[in-house]
């Protein structure tokens, strides 16, 4: 097989891919208005393909990019004879998207309306458009022997081409029809389910037309096969719906979408773009193709590409696969005007908006959205069967944040935003309240919630997973509360970079010594993962960004790090601890043991030790505790605020209450009798599949399996290139194998194939490029400018009632 014929064969592909998936896409669009009775329908429908439908457009790009590469003549041709339609197909592709992203943007129904209107003739414009341009491509079109288009538009638009662009639009039609009766629950799903079989009979007389007219007229031996094809599943998926099979009626009807779509290229090949006016003038896969050496490398680059972008796709479909109904819709977000709440003000209808029950099915409730919290989530999603239960997670922050990269995030390594995983989208499928749940109810199974906006409300619940982690562990330190920077969110990463960048331009600015040596002097307590990484990774940060100050140098900072304690990371061993330790102070790091820190008032750091020094820096991270929130939840606690933990997970005394991570202790049953498993991500994301399964083994009344987990070592980085390692207990790795080693293994576990993506990404460039050092000093008040902008100015008198018109 020549290349060409290699790469006619991929477009071909990429084009089927893209029927079949945005097939069923643009059918859902016109069912907006054809199936759905009212606006929380039409929201059940586009939510069935909200997450999708953008990346089904990635098939046309594909495509494109593919058909301009490898086949210039043909792109040419194509594009300039068939222009009007093809930016007419582009407009429609634009607004549609366009109606999606905006239409909840306000919450007026008139809004809501027009946007809807948009997906609607987006949504039959668009099949009606590529029919014209495919049937055309099959029939054959006017190219003279410069291969230049002269038919004008008009001659575009004749029989056959009309047939094929009807045929398209209920084609598509019904196949998303049968997409939503397969995605959807209750009573839309029956209609759909009924439209599908009634539209489906309808539609197969102009699609039986077409494909008979496209083999009679184009056809080949190749081409009959696919009509067979498409003329055999078209009934089969009609009978599936029929019988309320729609995982294989819509099998069926997306190989009927794929057999014609086959059929329209095997009867083009050899010929790309036939010529009605003499067959000698046709484009055809050799007159048109790209030079084999461009053809090789793109058959290179396609082979690496092409499949992820498939397997990621598949991925997506998988994640976003369960049933949504009405009941996942809230009645008061969907602008139904009823008698009350007509009458109510609008603060009173919100507050009935937080998470609608659904009827029918058991809650399990998911108090924290972390490391636990969001893989319990995530693995009871995967596995629950349909309409088994209803997950709902609460946590005060949209997002689960993946601590071990907060040092990196510190020191500019990994943007901010690549270590957090928003809730809603790796939920999908889940309840998901942005709020706090304050207190539990055990004997009535109730959990009173909080929102972030500040409604109260009761959520009952059959199952409760206690994940809400822990907080900063500190002491009554004088000065710390005022001037400590903790290191257990994202904002406090971000907010200690731009703090330690502030300092360099302000001691780059002075020519006071003091004023300088306090700003450049960075006081760290606490010698665990987080605390030394932390130091390490901002010291080499500091580092870089001095040789761009004319009057800081790395010999002006001064870094300490106190622990108090006799050695530093002592998960590593001891050997290992004193070679970090000797590592850091070669780099000029101060490390005192067995010392802690007295006093921090005015930022004046008095250690136990007797050394003194002022500093406009101090980092706290020694230890953490338990959230203080579990004092409310009507469970046993140990003598550190810990949930007592059975090593089922079940919390004891509790059959239908769970806990893992930071605020449960676990026994460790792979060390023995009395130990406790450490409050660390590794023992957490561990912890979350057992915890998961067993929830699901209690509701069906399976038997409960035990958590035990060998430690597999750890890993700690000291900077770029620069990281300490043991692994299974016995190897030990210095250095750069250790540092890469720490990169590839929080890469695997960071959550998602998005954030993995893109923290390999942030990596990637940070090996070729710069280090970016700069700080975003005003992140931390920016209203400030503009509210000194607006003060009004002294001895200006303020003039009421003016009016100020732009």
């Amino acid at each position: 097989m020549h290349l060409h014929d290699f790469w006619f064969l991929l477009i071909a592909f990429f084009w089927t891919g893209y029927f079949v998936l945005e097939g069923f896409d643009f059918g859902v669009g016109v069912l907006t208005r054809l199936l759905a009775r009212d606006e929380r329908e039409r929201r059940v429908l586009i939510n069935t393909i909200g997450p999708v439908w953008d990346a089904n457009e990635v098939w046309v790009i594909a495509a494109g990019a593919a058909t301009f590469a490898a086949f210039p003549g043909w792109y040419a041709t194509l594009f300039s004879g068939f222009d009007l339609v093809l930016f007419a197909i582009l407009v429609c592709l634009i607004v549609r998207a366009v109606a999606f992203e905006y239409r909840a943007k306000r919450e007026g129904a008139r809004w809501k309306r027009n946007w809807e209107r948009a997906v609607f003739w987006t949504s039959l414009l668009t099949p009606l458009l590529w029919g014209v341009v495919f049937a055309n491509l099959a029939h054959g079109v006017a190219v003279d022997r410069r291969h230049v288009y002269v038919g004008g538009l008009a001659g575009l638009f004749h029989g056959y081409a009309l047939l094929g662009a009807v045929t398209l639009l209920v084609v598509f039609t019904v196949h998303g029809a049968v997409f939503a009766a397969l995605k959807t629950a209750g009573d839309i799903r029956a209609r759909a389910r009924g439209l599908a079989f009634r539209l489906g009979l309808v539609a197969a007389l102009p699609a039986a037309a077409f494909l008979i007219w496209t083999q009679a007229t184009r056809g080949n031996g190749r081409s009959l096969i696919t009509v067979v094809v498409a003329l055999a599943a078209w009934p089969a998926a009609l009978a599936c719906t029929r019988a309320r099979r729609e995982g294989w009626a819509f099998a069926f009807s997306a190989g009927t979408v794929a057999a014609t779509a086959a059929t329209l290229f095997l009867s083009l090949y050899p010929d790309v773009m036939p010529s009605t006016l003499d067959p000698a003038w046709s484009l055809t896969v050799t007159n048109a193709s790209s030079s084999s050496y461009t053809l090789g490398i793109m058959t290179w680059t396609s082979a690496f590409f092409a499949p992820l972008v498939v397997a990621y796709q598949a991925w997506t479909y998988w994640v976003f696969r369960r049933r949504l109904g009405t009941h996942h819709i809230p009645r008061a977000a969907s602008h139904e005007p009823t008698g009350t709440e007509e009458r109510e003000p609008a603060h009173t209808r919100e507050a009935a908006m937080p998470v609608a029950p659904v009827p029918d099915r058991p809650r399990i409730l998911v108090a924290g959205g972390g490391y636990v919290g969001l893989y319990t989530a995530m693995r009871l999603l995967r596995k629950v069967r349909r309409g088994e239960a209803t997950v709902t997670v609460v946590d005060p922050r949209p997002y689960m944040t993946y601590l071990p990269f907060l040092p990196e995030a510190a020191a500019g390594n990994v943007a901010p935003r690549n270590l957090v995983a928003p809730l809603r989208p790796v939920l999908a499928g889940a309840e998901v309240v942005t709020g706090h749940v304050v207190s539990v109810d055990q004997a009535e199974r109730i959990a009173h919630v909080r929102t972030a906006a500040g409604d109260a409300f009761e959520l009952s619940f059959d199952h409760l997973v206690v994940a809400v982690g822990s907080i900063s562990r500190t002491f009554p330190i004088p000065g710390l509360a005022e001037h400590g920077i903790g290191m257990k969110s994202v904002e406090e990463a971000v907010g200690l970079r731009n703090h330690v960048m502030a300092q360099l331009d302000r001691a780059d600015s002075t020519a006071d010594e003091a004023v300088k040596r306090k700003a450049l002097t960075f006081v760290f307590v606490g010698g665990g993962f987080a605390g030394v990484e932390t130091i390490a990774e901002v010291e080499d940060m500091a580092r870089d960004a001095a040789r761009t100050y004319a009057h800081v140098d790395r010999e002006d900072m001064r870094f300490v790090l106190v622990e108090a304690a006799g050695r530093i990371l002592p998960e590593m061993g001891a050997d290992l601890g004193v070679w970090t330790m000797e590592k850091l102070r070669r780099r000029g790091i101060e490390v005192y043991l067995e010392t802690s820190m007295e006093s921090c008032v005015d930022q004046h750091v008095v250690l136990k030790n007797g050394v003194e020094a002022d500093a406009s820096t101090i980092v706290w991270t020694a230890g953490v505790r338990p959230a203080p929130a579990l004092a409310h939840f009507g469970l046993p606690l140990g003598p550190r605020g810990h949930v007592d933990t059975l090593p089922t997970l079940q919390v004891a005394g509790f059959d239908h209450v769970w806990a893992a991570g930071d605020n449960a202790q676990v026994p460790d049953l792979a060390v023995g009798e009395g130990a406790w498993c450490a409050p660390n991500a590794q023992h957490a994301v561990r912890q979350a599949p057992v915890l998961a399964d067993n929830v699901l083994a209690a509701l069906r009344g399976g038997p409960l399996k035990e958590y035990r987990h060998k430690n597999l070592g750890a890993v700690a980085g000291l900077g770029l290139h620069k990281g300490v390692a043991i692994l299974f207990g016995r190897i030990k790795l210095k250095g750069r194998p250790a540092w890469w080693f720490h990169r590839l293994y929080h890469g695997s576990r960071v959550p998602t194939v998005n954030r993995k993506i893109r923290v390999f990404a942030d990596w990637t460039l940070a090996s070729l490029l710069k280090r970016e050092t700069v700080g975003l000093i005003e992140l931390e008040s920016p209203r400030d400018p503009f509210t000194e902008a607006a003060a009004p100015v002294p001895g200006t008198p303020v003039r009421k009632g003016a009016r100020h018109t732009v």
